[in-house]
C-alpha cells in the first residue's frame, strides 16, 4: 500500500493575519511580508553558500531562519523544504542537504510570486 504524501501549501495567508495580533492591521502585516521578501534571497543565498563551503555549522544558522521565518509566514511549502535540509544537516550528511537545497530556489521563486499576488491584492 502506498502513502499519499500532501505537498505543504506555498503560501498561507492566515499565517499573515494571525502574525499582527490585530484582525484589521494590514499595515503591519504588509511590512511584515515586505521584510520577508527582501530578506529571502539573502537567507537562500547565506544557506547555500554555506553548503558549497561544506560549511556545516553556518548552514545550519541559516537552514534554520529560512525555516523559521518562511513558517511563520505561511509560506509552508518552503518551511518543509528547508526542514529536509536541515535533517541531513543534523545527520551529518553535507551531500544529502546539498541535494535536497536543490529544491529551495525554485519554491523560493514560487513563494515570491504568491506574496507579491497578496500584496496586490
Amino acid at each position: 500500500m502506498s502513502e499519499v504524501v500532501e505537498t505543504p501549501a506555498v503560501f498561507d495567508p492566515a499565517a499573515v493575519a494571525g502574525l499582527t495580533g490585530h484582525p484589521r492591521d494590514d499595515e503591519f502585516a504588509l511590512v511584515l511580508v515586505q521584510s520577508y521578501l527582501r530578506l529571502l534571497p539573502l537567507r537562500l543565498g547565506r544557506l547555500l553558500a554555506a553548503l558549497e563551503a561544506e560549511d556545516p555549522d553556518p548552514a545550519m544558522d541559516a537552514v534554520l531562519s529560512l525555516k523559521v521565518s518562511s513558517r511563520t509566514l505561511g509560506a509552508h511549502e518552503l518551511g518543509a523544504l528547508a526542514a529536509v535540509v536541515e535533517q541531513q544537516l543534523r545527520l551529518r550528511d553535507l551531500p544529502g542537504a546539498y541535494a535536497a537545497a536543490a529544491a529551495l530556489p525554485p519554491a523560493a521563486t514560487r513563494v515570491e510570486r504568491v506574496l507579491a499576488d497578496h500584496l496586490a491584492v
